[in-house]
């Protein structure tokens, strides 16, 4: 009896720890956890690409000598703006204008014989015409002319050019800008193409830049060069440039080194604030209307390609592969893989496989 009491009190205990067992798996299988979700939403944002910029000034130019001799006068000073035409250095032309007056004694003696030669010429012709003169004796006349002729076109260009050289010791600025530093003093003697100093034209300023050749061909191929937004100048200070830029031409070619296409931003420069040399960073911004966005957080990658979780109506979960147009701070804008009112979980992709049903949370 007591016997038959213990196997009944055994299979009582077994049965009840097994509806233990069952009731805790049971809880286990509803009980699902709860993830954080986006319903994805089509927006209007800005899309800003930063470069690195080479800053120079619309024209600056090295101002070098042409002739040699000693520096007889600086007209200007280090920093001075000056205008196209101005005075900036004087070459001393002494030696230059005793060499001008033997080329022009030259050059009168070339002409004295050129007209003895034509005179004679002429008194030939007159006794040809009478038949008092053989024509070998008129044509020997007339090599001679051209003889004077030849020796005062000769002396004519030597007389130019000894001209020209005087010319170059009066050294004059090409275009409106300023002076750079001038390393040389008056009484300095200076060789033959002796940098004398830099003059730049800073009304405005090009800032060059690299693409590389993919993002090129994408902006190339999505008719997004040039279409831009704004572009502004951040200078090595930290400050953004007050004035807006410009994107002006490309280079013809690729560069094999880098892989790279080089184009300029020209900046308005009214007062001279950026000088040439100056480094600083590009932001150019794109305007794209009607764009999916979503967190970097929401995302994952499996070897090279990027993927969310979708969530269907039963709160099942798919792993779907997107595709990234643009980079944000802290999102992406997709092109492909999702639309708009899909729901994406938001973070904690991490513990979640495909396929399973979840609790969702909607957040903001």
């Amino acid at each position: 009896m007591i016997q038959k009491n213990i196997k009944s009190i055994f299979f009582v205990a077994l049965a009840a720890t097994a509806f233990s067992c069952s009731s805790k798996n049971e809880n286990q299988t509803t009980e699902q956890k709860e993830y954080p979700v986006i319903s994805i939403v089509q927006q209007d944002t800005i899309v800003s690409n930063q470069f690195v910029a080479d800053i120079q000034a619309k024209k600056n130019v090295e101002i070098n000598n042409r002739v040699p001799g000693f520096l007889e006068h600086i007209y200007v000073n280090e920093g001075q703006f000056v205008k196209k035409g101005q005075k900036l250095f004087k070459i001393n032309d002494a030696e230059l204008q005793m060499v001008l007056l033997k080329a022009n004694a030259t050059f009168q003696q070339a002409e004295a014989d050129v007209r003895i030669a034509k005179v004679e010429v002429n008194q030939l012709q007159i006794l040809f015409d009478k038949n008092v003169v053989a024509d070998n004796e008129l044509e020997m006349a007339k090599a001679k002319l051209a003889a004077a002729q030849a020796r005062l076109a000769h002396a004519d260009a030597a007389r130019k050019a000894v001209l020209q050289k005087i010319g170059f010791t009066n050294i004059v600025s090409p275009f409106d800008g300023v002076i750079d530093r001038i390393p040389y003093k008056e009484g300095s003697v200076v060789a033959e193409g002796t940098l004398l100093t830099t003059i730049s034209n800073l009304s405005e300023v090009y800032a060059y830049f690299s693409i590389p050749e993919n993002l090129y061909f994408e902006l190339m191929s999505n008719n997004k060069m040039g279409a831009h937004q704004k572009i502004e100048l951040v200078l090595p200070n930290g400050a953004v440039y007050n004035h807006d830029g410009t994107l002006q031409t490309a280079e013809g070619e690729i560069d094999n080194t880098t892989g790279a296409i080089q184009y300029k931003v020209a900046f308005p420069n009214p007062d001279s604030f950026i000088k040439h040399g100056t480094s600083g960073r590009l932001i150019i911004s794109d305007k794209q209307e009607n764009a999916i966005l979503i967190p970097q957080k929401s995302t994952f990658s499996i070897q090279d390609k990027t993927y969310v979780f979708v969530v269907d109506k039963e709160n099942k979960v798919k792993m779907t592969p997107i595709t990234i147009g643009a980079t944000l701070s802290d999102a992406y804008i997709i092109t492909d893989g999702i639309k708009p009112n899909d729901v994406v979980i938001y973070e904690g992709t991490q513990s979640l496989r495909d396929g399973d049903v979840i609790a969702t949370r909607s957040i903001k």
